[in-house]
């Protein structure tokens, strides 16, 4: 039965899901069968909601709906994280959380889950668990098993299948019964102290028949494994008891141990080795093992919970569970039902099984629902998504309609679409062919859709075949193909063929940035990069291994002599990368610094090594300025004052340093961030033993620095959604992995309950307990013949056939298929899924069986026969432009700001030659602040008040005194008398000046920026100027700041003369707590030099 309100859509890759969804949305809008505020829609990425968002307004303001496209920020849409803490926050209430929801970080959550563990799990237990770990083979090689990251999947999955304490319990249960079904019956009869008795003496009675028979047996495997049970015979009286795997060895070591002439002589043991699958301690140890693995997850899982309610924190999954259950709220369906008019969820297939149950709740609740995705992208099974849940909702559907299948192919050529198609009709025979083909838009001929490609363009093929074969006899290596794989890609753009860039209609030869080389895991693409690297050309990857770069030595070493002065290897790394000297010119000169510093004789030792030294000594000069730096911003410092990059960049390989250097940055900020999330302090200190930590546990990923000259290296899983020019899929000769061993969530019904399609399921979790070894045992034999292999291999098959199917239609304009004398199995376990047989890639003919609807489709068929020892290539240097070409170091630039002391020193030396009272104040009230009252009355003054009514005067004065708050007893009526008293003294001595009050002054001089205010500036009927400055101080501060003042009066004065090119004839200063003017020397200077003007005091 079709789901309520459901539409799927089907879009194929490079198909125009986007657009798709574009369309569908803006449908909606336009008709008004949805509103912006009433729309939900997910997606996987950020930058995919970004993109869906910015389309739909576009569209929308295209065709005129102005308002809708406003709107539409009120539309929630993004990923589904994002999503669900904005759900979270608005019905916090009935979701019983804090509105302001505090998620814990994915980077943090790994740690504090340890301590949640570190909080529950005994000592006891942990030492029985690593006794187990070792009995199992699980810790080998010297290595101890991370069993700690094992419980954390298990609780992943526990978690993100909402499992309750009875799901956890049973999955327990039918973990262990299972396997039992499978393991032989357990000889009772046999203790373990009977079996470890029989052992001892078999490998003792077997070593010394082997001595025995040295002179009829000397070849070198019956020495070496004479060798082996000796150390078998040692570990087993030294620990008790030998590793399970070593017993499965026993259990074959007559065909694999011994020559041929001694194999009676170790029936003993193989008989011994051959019994313990009956053994009860064997059968407990793998009981056992799983049971604590499980009890450990639930303890966690408890404690974790505990943790996060104590902090009102959740993390992610809390968030989903919450607001699964939230969508039974009868309230919040309610409101939900009213408001939310479309859900659309991109990339369905990818979900996870929780996120499943989200969906299908609030199609419940939309009026619509439109889900977009292909099921044959979906390839993130690690991360939780269950393709079977997903077809489970297609089937109850239906079959999709047609009209909602993308049938057009927008990325890629003819050749490589109908490839495509010939190979994945076939890989997928439980999905329709319909579902599956896309029509090429882009063909040779061309159309209105696409330009028409250009003869030379048009007669190279779309596919590519590359077939690689050694010169001499012997084992192909993965190294070797790769090395060969670089050549090729060097021939290949010594002469490239033409290429479409998308978005263009004029073609261009291929260039290195455009090929993207695809391989299985994050190692192979290491090698990759290592084997391009051989041969000249740069890659761009993201890889591990940022620390042990010389960029982030480089500058670690300065941080780390900033934070101790005394580190010298520190100073060693700075000398080496930094100052470049020889390594052996180091070594000399500590050794001459540590003979001088033991030399008491000599007085003029040097404090540190090498303090001299340019970088050292501005790292010293760094030191006392960056106390209160953060960690980011010190490291930006370091690069310019420094000049690192042009440092770093010399070395060569610049634009991956320079990259690797923004890491470190990011690095920086992404730790401060971190303490900030988690309230603690940030530090230099604390930064170094973060990225101490990152190292420990491999996370110090290299910046990926995509440049046009670096060739695109990444997993099949990072590629997709992505596309490239050229393509080409590595590990075709990959063998299958389908191993029953590990975790996995299994069905307890065929049929899923879409009401419900979490339940019904439970947690399969098997150990081998071989470690490596898949083989030897009987109890082996019949498990890799069980149902559970065959679900392993199915489901295995069918997800690398996904895998296969994203990799092939990255390409736009050419897939490369690189095999050796492997072939391709890989692709041929696709192909024969629908029933082929036969090898699809032959390396002696260009035909292939990718001849689709008609249209025959060549392959190019290239070979190399290569030496075992490939010659190789400098790395081509390339230059990195920089604004400058050559800095010249920190410059020092004179201050703008006229500071008091400039000022005291430029214009300071004047007198204040006499005073003048003009009013004689009362005593101010102790309580009075002189400061403030000075003010209050500059303020009253400056208004001229003397004009107005009697009455007005004292109620402005009262008013200003309020407003200042200057303290104590202050009479209004006092300002009034000595606004009347200044006005007569202004009128007696200029009386017929034309008053102007507050003039700002702004100009420069001597580079200064100067920004004044000429309090009182009277202007006289013979052209020049007098000028009064107020000073808002008492008696005794003017007295100690005196000189201050003259000078800024000079300044004043002379900013006046530069403005107005008048004369200053009289220059004073005004004190209005004291009643009293002064006369300043400079001003009488001013006035010798223009004249006698005559006094004011005679």
């Amino acid at each position: 039965m079709p789901l309520k309100n459901l539409k799927l859509i089907s879009a194929g890759a490079g198909s125009g899901k986007t657009y798709r969804l574009t369309q569908e949305m803006t449908a909606l809008l336009t008709s008004g069968a949805a509103r912006p505020s009433g729309i939900i829609a997910t997606t996987f990425t950020k930058r995919a909601a970004a993109e869906l968002k910015e389309r739909v307004r576009v569209k929308l303001l295209r065709e005129g709906m102005t308002q809708e496209a406003n709107e539409l920020k009120n539309a929630l849409i993004g990923t589904v994280h994002g999503l669900g803490v904005k759900l979270l926050k608005r019905f916090a209430f009935e979701a019983g959380v804090s509105p302001q929801v505090d998620i814990i970080a994915d980077e943090d959550h790994q740690r504090l889950f340890n301590l949640s563990m570190a909080a529950v799990i005994k000592v006891e237990t942990i030492e029985e668990i690593e006794e187990l770990c070792d009995k199992l083979g699980l810790s080998l090689d010297g290595e101890k098993f991370n069993w700690r990251k094992e419980v954390l999947r298990v609780v992943d999955i526990i978690r993100g299948n909402n499992f309750d304490a009875d799901a956890i319990a049973k999955s327990k249960r039918k973990s262990w019964e299972e396997l039992a079904k499978i393991l032989p019956p357990v000889n009772a009869k046999i203790t373990d102290e009977s079996f470890r008795s029989r052992l001892k003496i078999a490998l003792s009675e077997t070593i010394a028949a082997l001595e025995a028979n040295e002179d009829v047996d000397a070849t070198k495997v019956t020495a070496t494994g004479k060798n082996t049970l000796k150390r078998l015979f040692s570990q087993l009286n030294r620990k008790g008891y030998l590793p399970w795997y070593e017993l499965c060895k026993l259990a074959n070591f007559k065909a694999k141990g011994v020559g041929a002439k001694s194999r009676d002589l170790v029936d003993p043991i193989v008989e011994i080795g051959q019994l313990h699958p009956t053994l009860s301690a064997f059968q407990n140890d793998l009981h056992r093992y799983q049971d604590l693995i499980f009890d450990c997850a639930e303890a966690a899982i408890a404690e974790y919970d505990k943790y996060k309610k104590n902090r009102g924190r959740i993390d992610y999954t809390d968030m989903e569970v919450l607001v699964l259950g939230l969508l039974d709220n009868p309230s919040v369906q309610e409101t939900l039902r009213r408001e939310l008019d479309l859900l659309m969820v991109d990339e369905f297939q990818d979900t996870s099984p929780i996120q499943l149950a989200l969906f299908l709740r609030l199609s419940e609740l939309a009026k619509q629902s439109v889900w977009v995705g292909d099921p044959k992208q979906s390839i993130y099974g690690f991360r939780g998504a269950e393709p079977r849940l997903m077809k489970a909702v297609m089937n109850a559907n239906g079959p999709v309609n047609p009209a909602n299948i993308q049938k057009k192919s927008w990325r890629s050529r003819e050749d490589v679409v109908y490839a495509c198609n010939a190979i994945f009709t076939k890989a997928f025979p439980d999905i329709t062919e319909e579902a599956v083909v896309l029509d090429p838009v882009r063909t040779r001929e061309g159309s209105e859709l696409a330009p028409a490609e250009s003869p030379e363009f048009a007669e190279r093929s779309g596919i590519m075949h590359w077939h690689f074969e050694l010169d001499g006899k012997g084992r192909i290596s993965k190294s070797w193909t790769m090395d060969v794989l670089a050549k090729a890609i060097t021939e290949l753009l010594e002469n490239p063929p033409l290429i479409l860039p998308k978005g263009s209609d004029e073609e261009r030869p291929l260039i290195a940035g455009d090929i993207a080389i695809l391989c299985r895991t994050n190692y192979g693409c290491v090698e990759m990069a290592s084997a391009l690297a051989k041969q000249g050309l740069p890659a761009a990857i993201a890889r591990t291994g940022l620390l042990q770069t010389a960029e982030s030595t480089l500058i670690l070493a300065c941080l780390k002599y900033l934070l101790n002065s005394s580190d010298s290897l520190s100073v060693a790394e700075i000398l080496l990368f930094g100052s470049r000297h020889d390594l052996p010119n180091i070594i000399d000169s500590r050794l001459d610094f540590l003979e001088e510093q033991d030399d008491d004789s000599k007085q003029d030792r040097p404090a540190r090594w090498e303090e001299n030294d340019p970088f050292i000594s501005i790292l010293d000069g760094l030191r006392t300025s960056t106390g209160e730096h953060s960690t980011s911003e010190m490291i930006n410092l370091l690069l310019e004052r420094l000049d690192l990059r042009r440092v770093i960049v010399a070395w060569g390989d610049g634009e991956q340093r320079l990259s690797n250097v923004d890491e470190l940055r990011r690095l920086a900020v992404a730790y401060e961030d971190n303490c900030h999330r988690l309230h603690r302090a940030a530090s230099l200190g604390g930064y170094l033993l973060y990225l101490d930590q990152l190292l420990r546990a491999e996370k110090d990923a290299q910046g990926a620095s995509e440049r046009p000259e670096a060739v695109n290296v990444l997993t099949y899983h990072r590629s997709k959604g992505l596309e490239w020019p050229a393509v080409v899929a590595m590990n075709l000769d990959q063998k299958l992995r389908a191993d029953v061993w590990g975790i996995s969530v299994e069905a307890e019904k065929e049929e899923v309950d879409l009401s419900r399609p979490l339940a019904d399921r439970w947690l399969k979790y098997w150990v081998n307990p071989y470690g490596r070894q898949t083989k030897g045992v009987d109890w082996l034999e019949a498990l890799s013949e069980s149902q559970w292999q065959v679900r392993s291999t199915d489901a295995a098959t069918a997800e690398e056939a996904r895998l296969l199917y994203v990799g092939f239609t990255r390409a736009r304009d050419y897939l490369i298929l690189p095999t050796n004398k492997d072939g391709a199995p890989w692709l041929d376990r696709a192909f024969a899924r629908g029933g082929g047989t036969v090898p699809v890639l032959t390396p002696d003919s260009t035909d292939a069986p990718f001849d689709w609807g008609g249209k025959e489709v060549n392959k190019f068929l290239q070979t190399w026969t290569e030496p075992r020892n490939l010659p190789s290539a400098e790395l081509g240097y390339t230059a990195v432009p920089f604004i400058d070409e050559l800095r010249e170091g920190r410059k020092t630039y004179p201050d703008g700001f006229a500071s008091p002391e400039w000022r005291l020193d430029n214009y300071g030396g004047g007198t204040l030659a006499r005073q003048h009272r003009y009013f004689s104040p009362s005593a101010p009230d102790p309580a009075t602040d002189e400061r403030l009252y000075g003010q209050a009355i500059g303020n009253f003054l400056s208004g001229m008040p003397t004009q107005l009514d009697p009455a007005i005067q004292i109620e402005r004065a009262a008013s200003l005194l309020e407003n200042y708050l200057p303290g104590g007893e202050t009479d209004p009526q006092e300002m009034v008398n000595q606004a009347t008293a200044f006005s007569d003294w202004l009128k007696q001595n200029y009386p017929t000046a034309t008053v102007r009050r507050r003039v700002p002054l702004n100009f420069q001089i001597s580079n200064k920026q100067i920004h004044l205010t000429a309090d009182w500036l009277l202007e006289l009927d013979n052209d020049q100027l007098v000028l009064i400055q107020d000073v808002y101080q008492s008696g005794k501060q003017f007295d100690k700041q005196s000189a201050q003042h003259v000078a800024d009066l000079a300044l004043t004065q002379d900013a006046v003369r530069s403005l107005t090119g008048k004369v200053v004839a009289e220059s004073w200063l005004h004190l209005p707590v004291m009643g009293c003017v002064w006369n300043s020397s400079a001003s009488v200077a001013v006035k010798a030099s223009v004249g006698e003007q005559g006094s004011l005091f005679t």
